[in-house]
C-alpha cells in the first residue's frame, strides 16, 4: 500500500513545495517589485492611446514663472485667467491649486469664480490630518471642491486614486460631476472601490497651454470651447509625478487629474484580477503541473514551461488591452519553480534508482572476485563497498568503472600492506594463511599456506588464549593482547574477524571458523619511552620535594631569623621611645639615647634589606594591593628626605603631572620603598646641584581601570661608569666603593629592581660620569576611589586616657619578658588595665577568666602559639553567641587561681574580643593570614608606640590626653651646606681640624662631641650641622670635608 502511494506522492511533491514557497513569498510581498516592473511593461507593450479631446491642461510652467514671477502668484492672476477661460467658453474648470489661506484678492477671485460658474477647487489634508480647504469666500463661489490626495507606491507610481476620501470626492470626480450638468450624462463612477488609472500615454500628448498664454489671450478662440480645463503646476520642481510613460524625467501632478478624468470619461478603469479564487486555481495547478512534468525529459520540460510562461504573459497583455490587470510575475515564477523542482526530483530519483541497481549488481556479483583454493589457501580479500557515483552515468559504464576500481583498490591495499611497519596476515576459516606481509613473515617465520595455529601457539599465545580468541571471532568480536614480550622486544597483537568468502558455485564446504585478520605492532620504543618518562617523572617529583623542602627551610629560617633579630630590636627601640620624654635626663644622656635610637633604626634598615632580599630569593615576596592617596605618599616622601637634601645643600624638586590620579590601588609599601631607595641614593651620591622626582601617567583610564604610572628620578651627582651599569642591580653590589664610599648593604637597587618587576613594570637607568644619573621606572596600578579612613598619627605625645571613660582591659600574650615589659611601660601609665600571659594556653585561660576588651597576641610562642589561641577564642565566642556555652572547649582551661580577678562591672564583657596580632615575621602574607585566623588588626615588630596607641584608639573607641610637641630643631634642622661648612672650618686652627678628622676616621663620636662643645656660640651652625651628621653616622662626610688639602 505504501509503495503504491509513494510514486504518486513523489510526483506531486515538487508542485506542493513550489506552491507553498510562492505563497509565502507572495505574502511577504517579495514579488511586489517584479509586479511593478510587469505593470510598467504592460503599458509599454500596449502603447499610448490618444487622450480625450475634451481635456485641456493650463500649465503653470517655467515660461509663466519667468514672466509673472515667483510662485505662488497673487490671486488676481487667477481672476484674470478665469475671465479669459470664461470668454473662451470652457465648460468646467478644475483648479489643482490649494487656497487655504485668505488673501486680499479673494473678493475679486470669488467674483471671477461666480462669473465662470463651473469651477471646482482643490482640497487636501496636511501631515496632522488637518483639512486644507479653500477659504470660505472662494468655496462658496465655486461649484464644488475635490481632494487631490494621492498614494505613491515603492516605485514612485500612483496606480489608483480614492474616489471619495472622508466624504470628499476626488477633484477629477467632482469635475466630471460638474461636467455632467453641462454636457449631459457621463459614465457612472463606483465610489466604493479605488479607481485604477488607465494611463492613456505620455503627458506631452495631452492638449496643454501655458498659463501666461491663456492669460494674455494668445491661443485660438475655440481652443477651450466646451472643454474641461485643468489648471495646475508643471514647472520643474513643483509637484513632480512619475507615470508609466514619464519616468525620467517625471511629469507633474496635474496630469494625474487629467489621466483620472480620461479614465472616467472613457469608463476604462483597470480591473485587477487577483482574487482568492485565482490564487486557489494557481496553487492547485502547481501539483498538477509537477505530475505532468515528472518523467518527461529536459527538452519537453523546457518547452512546456516556456509555453506556459509565454502564454501567461500573452494572456496578461490581451486582458490588459481589455482593461483587466492580471498578476504576471508570481504565476510565471510558480510555473518556473515547479519545473525546476520537478527536474531536480527526477534527477534525484534517477540517481537513487541507478545507485540501487548498481548496488544490487555489486552485491550479487562481487563474490566472483574471490578465487578460493582449498589446497593452497590463497584467496583474494573482499573489495570495499562500491563508491557512490557522481552523476547519472549509464549502467554499462558504471559497471566498467566498478571493475576497474575494484582491481585498483585491491592492488593498492596489497601494496600498502606490504610496506607497513606492522605485521599483517590473513587466514581463512580452516586456519590457513592466505596473505602475509614481509614483517609478519619475518616475525612469525611463516609463508602463505602455512597453518596459523602452529605459528602462534605456544610462542605468542597459550592454547587457552587461542581457543578463547576463536570463540570471540565466531561471535564477531575482536581479541587484543597487549605487551607481549619476545626476548627484549615488546608487541601488541590483535585478531579481528573477516567475512567468509566462498564462490556461489563452489562445492567446497563451509569452513568451521570465520576468516581472521591478525595485526602485530612492535611497541618496544613506546615501552622504553614510558620507562624513561616514568623515571623522569620520579626524578622530577624527588627534585620538587627537595625544592619544596628547601623552600620551607628558607621560609622557616627567615621567620626564625626575623623573630630573633627583630625581637631585641623591638626592645631597644621601644625603650628609647619610653625614655625619650623623660626631661630629667641629662643632655649627654639624651644624646646617647638618640644615638641608640638612630643606631637601632640603622640596624633595622640593614636587617630589613637583608630579609627583603632573602624573601625575594626564597620566592616568598608577593603584592599587597591596597587603595591609598598617591599625593599623600609623595608628600611623606618629601618630608622624609628633604632634611638630608638640605643638609647637603641640594635642591629637592618633586614634579607631578596635572592629570596624575590622587587615589590608586597597588602595593603602597613596595612603591614607598622603591622611591625611598632611588631618591635616597640620588641624594647620597650628589654633592651639589639638585635631585628631581617626576611622576606622570602614561595610559589614562577611568575609575577601576588599569593605568600605567611613570616615575623619573634625576640627579646631578657623580654618575655611573658604563661598566658599573652592568652590575648595578646585583645584590650586595656598590658601584665604585673606593672612590665614593657610602654606608649600606648594596641591596637597595636590587630590591627596587625586583619590586618594580613584581608590580608589572621595568626600571632603566641612564648615566653620564660627572654629570648625573636618571632612573626611570613604570608600574601598573588601578585608579581607585578614596580609601577608607585608617588609624591616624597622634597629634602629640599621649600622657593618659581622657577623663570620663570606662576602663579598658588589655591582655598581653607575649613569651619574651622584655617585650612584655616594654608594652607595660607604654600602656600602664596611660590608665589601661593590663594582664600578661607567657604563652597562648595561659592567655586563653586568662581570657576566659578576665574577659579583656582587647588582646595583644604574639603569633610565635611556645606551648600554644598565637594562631591556635586566636582560633580557639573565636570558636568559643561563636559557640557562646549560638547559645552553646556548655560545649567542650578545644583546649582545657587552667584551674582557677587564688589571685583570679573577676571582670569589673563598670563595663560589660565584650561579645567579641578585639585581637591585634604582633609578629616579627618578614612575610607579606603574615598580615593576610592573621586576619584570616580571626585577628582584627596587625602590628609588625619593632612596634612604633604612636601606631600602637592609634590602633588601640581605633578598636577600643577611646580618646587620649596629649602633651603638645613643640617643633624641634632636629625635625627641620637649619643645617649648613658643605660649601658653607668648609668656609667655617677654614677659620679654625689646622690642628683642631686635623684632630676632628682623625676622630672621624676612628668613628669616635663621643670625643668628637666633646671637641665640638669647646667651640664658642658663634660656631653654633657648624656644631649643629656636624652633630646632625654624627647622629646619622655620616662619618664619611666629616672625613671628606676635614681632609687636608694637598
Amino acid at each position: 500500500m505504501v509503495r503504491r502511494l509513494a510514486h504518486p506522492l513523489w510526483r506531486l511533491l515538487p508542485g506542493v513545495i513550489a506552491a507553498v514557497a510562492i505563497a509565502l513569498l507572495w505574502q511577504g510581498q517579495v514579488f511586489q517589485p517584479l509586479e511593478q516592473i510587469a505593470y510598467r511593461s504592460l503599458f509599454g507593450l500596449r502603447g499610448s492611446q490618444p487622450p480625450d479631446e475634451r481635456l485641456v491642461v493650463v500649465a503653470i510652467d517655467d515660461a509663466s514663472l519667468r514672466q509673472l514671477g515667483r510662485f505662488p502668484w497673487p490671486r488676481y492672476y487667477y481672476s484674470q485667467l478665469l475671465d479669459q477661460v470664461t470668454r473662451q467658453g470652457a465648460s468646467v474648470v478644475a483648479l489643482a491649486v490649494l487656497w487655504s489661506e485668505p488673501s486680499s484678492d479673494d473678493d475679486e477671485l470669488a467674483q471671477a469664480l461666480q462669473r465662470q460658474g463651473m469651477t471646482v477647487l482643490a482640497q487636501a489634508w496636511d501631515a496632522d490630518n488637518t483639512p486644507l480647504r479653500p477659504v470660505p469666500e472662494l468655496e462658496q463661489a465655486a461649484i464644488a471642491t475635490g481632494h487631490i490626495m494621492r498614494q505613491e507606491e515603492s516605485d514612485g507610481l500612483v496606480r489608483h486614486i480614492v474616489p471619495v476620501l472622508r466624504g470628499q470626492p476626488a477633484l477629477a470626480v467632482a469635475a466630471l460631476q460638474a461636467y455632467s450638468l453641462v454636457a449631459g450624462p457621463v459614465p457612472d463612477t463606483h465610489f466604493d472601490r479605488p479607481l485604477w488609472l488607465n494611463w492613456p500615454g505620455p503627458a506631452a500628448e495631452f492638449q496643454t497651454y501655458s498659463f501666461v498664454d491663456v492669460l494674455k489671450g494668445r491661443l485660438p478662440a475655440t481652443a477651450l470651447q466646451r472643454k474641461i480645463v485643468i489648471i495646475g503646476a508643471t514647472a520643474a520642481g513643483l509637484d513632480p509625478l512619475v507615470t508609466p510613460f514619464d519616468r525620467n524625467p517625471p511629469t507633474s501632478g496635474v496630469y494625474l487629474q487629467a489621466a483620472a478624468l480620461h479614465t472616467l470619461l472613457h469608463d476604462n478603469a483597470l480591473r485587477p484580477l487577483g482574487g482568492r479564487y485565482l490564487w486557489l486555481v494557481l496553487m492547485l495547478s502547481a501539483p498538477a503541473l509537477s505530475w505532468l512534468l515528472t518523467g518527461w525529459n529536459t527538452p519537453q520540460q523546457l518547452a512546456v514551461i516556456t509555453g506556459l510562461g509565454g502564454g501567461w504573459g500573452l494572456v496578461s497583455l490581451l486582458l490588459f488591452q481589455a482593461h483587466y490587470w492580471l498578476p504576471t510575475a508570481a504565476p510565471i515564477s510558480l510555473f518556473v519553480a515547479t519545473a525546476l523542482l520537478s527536474a531536480l526530483s527526477d534527477r534525484l530519483r534517477e540517481d537513487y534508482l541507478l545507485r540501487h541497481q548498481v548496488t544490487e549488481l555489486w552485491q550479487r556479483y562481487n563474490q566472483d572476485l574471490f578465487s578460493y583454493t582449498h589446497n593452497t589457501g590463497v584467496a583474494w580479500h573482499p573489495a570495499p563497498p562500491l563508491p557512490r557515483p557522481r552523476g547519472a552515468v549509464p549502467q554499462v559504464v558504471q559497471l566498467a568503472h566498478l571493475a576497474e576500481q575494484l582491481g585498483r583498490s585491491q592492488a593498492m591495499q596489497i601494496a600498502i600492506a606490504r610496506t607497513l611497519p606492522v605485521g599483517i596476515l590473513a587466514a581463512d576459516g580452516h586456519g590457513l594463511i592466505w596473505f602475509c606481509n614481509p614483517v609478519a613473515s619475518q616475525l612469525f617465520g611463516i609463508q602463505v599456506g602455512d597453518p596459523l595455529r602452529s605459528a602462534l601457539v605456544p610462542h605468542w599465545l597459550s592454547a587457552e588464549q587461542w581457543q578463547a580468541s576463536l570463540d570471540q571471532l565466531k561471535m564477531g568480536n575482536h581479541s587484543h593482547y597487549s605487551a607481549l614480550q619476545q626476548n627484549s622486544r615488546w608487541f601488541d597483537l590483535s585478531l579481528q574477524p573477516l567475512p567468509n568468502s566462498v564462490h556461489l558455485q563452489s562445492p567446497t564446504p563451509a569452513p568451521p571458523a570465520p576468516s581472521l585478520l591478525l595485526m602485530l605492532e612492535e611497541i618496544t620504543e613506546h615501552k622504553q619511552a614510558e620507562a624513561a618518562l616514568r623515571q623522569a617523572k620520579e626524578a622530577a617529583l624527588r627534585e620538587a620535594e627537595r625544592s619544596a623542602a628547601a623552600s620551607r627551610a628558607k621560609g622557616d629560617f627567615l621567620a626564625h631569623m626575623s623573630h630573633e633579630l627583630r625581637t631585641p630590636l623591638n626592645v631597644i627601640l621601644g625603650f628609647t621611645q619610653v625614655m625619650a620624654p623623660d626631661r630629667s635626663l641629662q643632655f649627654d644622656h639624651r644624646n646617647h639615647l638618640k644615638i641608640i635610637n638612630r643606631s637601632g633604626q640603622h640596624l633595622l634598615g640593614l636587617i630589613n634589606d637583608v630579609l627583603e632580599m632573602s624573601k625575594i630569593e626564597a620566592g616568598r615576596i608577593q603584592l599587597n594591593e591596597t587603595r591609598f592617596d598617591l599625593h599623600h605618599l609623595l608628600h611623606d616622601l618629601d618630608t622624609m628626605v628633604r632634611a638630608k637634601a638640605k643638609a647637603k645643600g641640594l635642591d629637592l624638586v618633586i614634579q607631578t603631572a596635572e592629570d596624575l590620579p590622587q587615589h590608586i590601588a597597588t602595593d603602597e609599601g613596595k612603591l614607598r620603598q622603591i622611591l625611598l631607595n632611588l631618591v635616597g641614593n640620588a641624594i647620597k651620591f650628589t654633592e651639589r646641584g639638585s635631585v628631581t622626582l617626576r611622576v606622570h601617567p602614561i595610559h589614562h583610564s577611568h575609575g577601576g581601570s588599569p593605568i600605567t604610572l611613570a616615575f623619573e628620578i634625576e640627579d646631578t651627582g657623580i654618575g655611573i661608569a658604563p661598566e658599573g651599569l652592568k652590575q648595578l642591580f646585583q645584590p650586595f653590589t656598590q658601584v665604585n666603593p673606593s672612590q665614593h664610599p657610602e654606608p649600606g648593604t648594596g641591596l637597595g637597587l636590587a630590591i627596587s629592581h625586583r619590586f618594580v618587576r613584581l608590580m608589572g613594570g621595568k626600571i632603566t637607568v641612564q648615566s653620564i660620569p660627572g654629570q648625573g644619573s636618571r632612573f626611570t621606572f613604570h608600574i601598573q596600578a588601578v585608579q581607585a576611589e578614596a580609601p577608607p579612613a585608617s588609624a591616624r598619627l597622634l597629634p602629640g605625645r599621649v600622657v593618659g586616657l581622657a577623663p570620663h571613660q570606662p576602663s579598658c582591659r588589655i591582655l598581653i600574650v607575649e613569651d619574651q619578658p622584655e617585650n612584655t615589659q616594654l608594652l607595660l611601660e607604654w600602656l600602664a601609665p596611660l590608665g589601661f588595665e593590663l594582664r600578661c600571659a607567657r604563652d597562648g594556653k595561659a592567655g586563653l585561660a586568662l581570657w576566659q577568666q578576665w574577659q579583656p576588651h582587647l588582646i595583644l597576641m604574639d603569633l610565635r610562642m611556645p606551648v600554644m602559639d598565637g594562631v591556635k589561641a586566636t582560633q580557639t577564642i573565636r570558636t568559643l565566642e561563636y559557640d557562646r553567641a549560638q547559645g552553646r556555652e556548655d560545649r567542650e572547649a578545644p583546649w582545657p582551661s587552667l584551674p582557677p587561681r587564688a589571685t583570679e580577678v573577676q571582670a569589673p562591672s563598670d563595663r560589660q564583657p565584650p561579645e567579641r574580643t578585639k585581637i591585634i596580632a604582633l609578629t616579627a615575621s618578614p612575610f607579606e602574607e603574615t598580615r593576610t593570614n592573621a586576619i584570616a585566623i580571626g585577628c582584627d588588626d596587625f602590628l609588625r615588630k619593632p612596634i612604633q608606640v604612636d601606631l600602637l596607641l592609634a590602633k588601640l584608639a581605633e578598636h577600643l573607641s577611646v580618646t587620649y590626653r596629649y602633651h603638645a610637641l613643640a617643633p624641634s630643631a632636629e625635625d627641620a634642622p637649619d643645617l649648613l651646606s658643605p660649601q658653607a661648612l668648609a668656609l667655617l672650618l677654614e677659620d679654625r686652627p689646622a690642628e683642631w681640624v686635623q684632630q676632628l678628622h682623625e676622630l672621624a676616621v676612628k668613628g669616635a663620636d663621643r670625643p668628637m662631641l666633646e671637641l665640638l662643645a669647646q667651640l664658642p656660640t658663634s660656631y653654633s651652625p657648624l656644631v649643629k650641622t656636624l652633630t646632625y651628621w654624627l647622629e646619622d653616622f655620616n662619618f664619611d662626610k666629616i672625613i671628606q670635608i676635614t681632609r687636608p688639602k694637598i
